[in-house]
């Protein structure tokens, strides 16, 4: 007979010990317990009810004994209901992305032993990161990946030398916990342990493809593995990650009543078990507070879209680093209105640009997963969600995107050529931000979503990256890796503070200083589009200029006076032209229309006579 103990260990996840297996359910009914199975087989073997000795609150924890957790698979049942276990670390392997789910699923436990080896966090600083958000089966499921296993975790091990090369720092996953991807009728969905007592009816084709929603939040997404092994090839995707100083950011939706200690131990799970350098939390009432009081998770980046749930002046005398991170969209709609050329958006623009408290982290980006893409943004006045079967009333009408001249996709070389370069000014006021920039999965060379800004049900090439692209707009990646360069070779991008509008250093230059027509002075009117950055380093001996021209016409911009010995040189422009004109030692440089050329300080050549540098 199997001896039957209580024990009550935290976290509350089922997981094999030295006197058994520990099974824990909350649950408010007398008349529950677990039913095992035989793994292989499916065939039930036991049936062992919790007793009201077992129960503290509404918590009945037991430790059963006789029975090896790599042998078995559990499910719960209380009130004539089956339960799945919603903290379950794994759920039995078999099911296909997008098969119905119409009753609860068989949990297994996945606590065997991983050599991570020497595997370390990157710890990387918000100002020393680029980071990559992506769709784990969006990023490679396309035959176009060129890879071995599509749409899953080892799908992108076999793209980290790509997100390498590109400069990534940080691979942000959408949600990669376990969840439901099948959409049922109104009433109780069978996820995070909601029991059923009869099937439910699914929605034909209705898929929940980008996974906000309850789930399994200590379990890997099992259909996102190649293997049968979900748990390990994650951890393998991590490891390798890290081998390259890369970090991994998880992103992970709570509902408004989620109890927050449960987040809280959900978020150290993944942090000591899978060695998850981050988390973007999304939801309304997430206890920022709580977790970034937490000594486990300190130094751990913490990512949140509502201010309202930071308590900023705490953050000030909180002492354990600058890891936590705003992520909102007041970067992105005020650059996309100055980038289309919308009038008053300069004042805005430099500040936003400038913006970079010392306390927390900013995240910058132009698109994300909701929204238009990149190339949608400027191929597109207005958003195309028909496929997703709303009519299209769902998705944002305010998306401030410019078609260039013709509504999707088009043959004209002129609004093609437009479209790249209004991309690389994208990507050139994104690295000259102070914040921490991010891109969206395929913007590094032009993915489309065909116009779609809300694709949340579309799992199809709409949401798949078509990596032809890459060699086809391999311009627009070589531009990005470019500007990367420039930010990495340049502490002044990425100071982790706000940059001194004064002269710091006594050289003769403001740490930071904005330009107009005149040097030193900027126009804030409602019809400028146009104005100039100056950063100052190494006491003035290299400088940099970004001149940004966003209207329609040529501006003319003044540069302020180089040190002795230095002259101005064009080291990056969005208009091609501009890196074949000649070097002048006149101050004043014409911009053209829809422009962003970055000037840079280099030192005259001893014995050059003529005081001007050759390209």
């Amino acid at each position: 007979m199997n001896k039957i103990g209580t024990n009550y260990i935290f976290p509350l996840i089922t997981q094999e010990t030295e006197d058994g297996i520990r099974f824990c359910l909350e649950n408010k009914a007398s008349d529950c317990g677990v039913i095992l199975f035989d793994r292989t087989s499916g065939r039930e073997i036991a049936k062992i009810p919790f007793e009201s000795s077992d129960r503290i609150g509404n918590l009945y924890c037991k430790t059963v004994s006789g029975y090896k957790a790599a042998e078995i698979s559990y499910i719960y049942y209380a009130g004539g209901k089956l339960l799945s276990d919603p903290r379950a670390t794994g759920l039995v392997s078999g099911r296909e992305y997008a098969s119905a789910v119409t009753e609860p699923l068989k949990a297994v436990i996945n606590d065997s032993d991983y050599d991570w080896g020497s595997d370390e966090h990157p710890r990387l600083k918000y100002e020393d990161s680029f980071f990559y958000l992506l769709h784990v089966r969006g990023f490679t499921k396309s035959t176009s990946s060129g890879v071995k296993h599509k749409g899953t975790y080892a799908g992108i091990i076999e793209k980290i030398d790509y997100l390498y090369d590109l400069g990534v720092t940080c691979v942000e996953l959408q949600p990669a916990y376990e969840f439901i991807e099948t959409e049922c009728k109104p009433g109780i969905e069978p996820s995070y342990g909601y029991g059923v007592s009869k099937p439910l009816q699914v929605i034909p084709g209705k898929l929940n493809y980008w996974g906000y929603k309850l789930g399994y939040y200590y379990s890997p997404k099992e259909s996102y593995s190649s293997s049968a092994d979900a748990s390990a090839e994650f951890k393998d995707m991590v490891r390798e990650l890290h081998k390259r100083g890369m970090e991994l950011c998880m992103q992970f939706y709570f509902a408004p009543d989620f109890p927050e200690s449960e987040v809280l131990e959900i978020l150290r799970y993944w942090v000591i078990n899978y060695h998850v350098d981050g988390f973007h939390l999304m939801g309304m009432n997430i206890p920022m507070r709580l977790l970034s009081s937490d000594s486990l998770l300190a130094g751990t980046k913490l990512l949140n879209d509502h201010p309202d749930n930071i308590d900023f002046e705490s953050l000030n005398c909180s002492g354990q680093g600058r890891f936590i991170g705003l992520y909102t969209d007041d970067f992105r709609y005020p650059l996309r209105r100055l980038l289309k050329s919308d009038e008053g958006q300069v004042s805005d623009s430099l500040s936003l640009l400038r913006s970079n408290p010392e306390n927390f982290g900013r995240i910058n980006f132009f698109s994300d997963y909701q929204g238009f893409t990149l190339m949608d943004m400027v191929s597109y006045d207005r958003k195309h969600n028909e496929e997703n079967g709303e009519s299209g009333r769902d998705g944002s009408d305010y998306n401030f995107s410019w078609n260039c001249g013709e509504e999707g996709p088009t043959r004209k070389k002129k609004i093609r050529e437009l479209r790249l370069r209004q991309i690389k000014n994208a990507y050139s006021l994104l690295m000259l931000g102070a914040g921490t920039p991010l891109i969206f999965m395929g913007d590094e060379f032009g993915n489309s979503q065909m116009g779609n800004n809300n694709p949340y049900c579309i799992d199809s090439p709409v949401t798949w990256l078509d990596w032809k692209d890459l060699k086809k707009n391999s311009e627009l990646s070589d531009y990005l890796k470019d500007l990367v360069k420039l930010r990495k070779d340049h502490k002044i991008l990425r100071s982790g503070r706000e940059l001194y509008m004064i002269d710091t250093e006594n050289c003769g230059y403001p740490e930071m200083s904005y330009h107009s027509d005149t040097a030193y002075r900027v126009s804030c009117e409602y019809y400028s589009r146009s104005f100039g950055i100056m950063y100052c380093e190494d006491k003035g001996e290299s400088l940099m200029y970004a001149a940004v021209n966003m209207g329609w016409e040529n501006k003319k911009l003044a540069l302020p006076r180089p040190q002795k010995g230095f002259d101005w040189r064009i080291t990056y422009s969005t208009d091609p032209e501009s890196l074949c004109k000649p070097n002048t030692k006149e101050f004043e440089k014409t911009i053209p229309g829809r422009t962003v050329t970055i000037f840079q300080t280099v030192r005259i050549p001893a014995g050059n006579k003529t005081g001007k540098v050759k390209k």
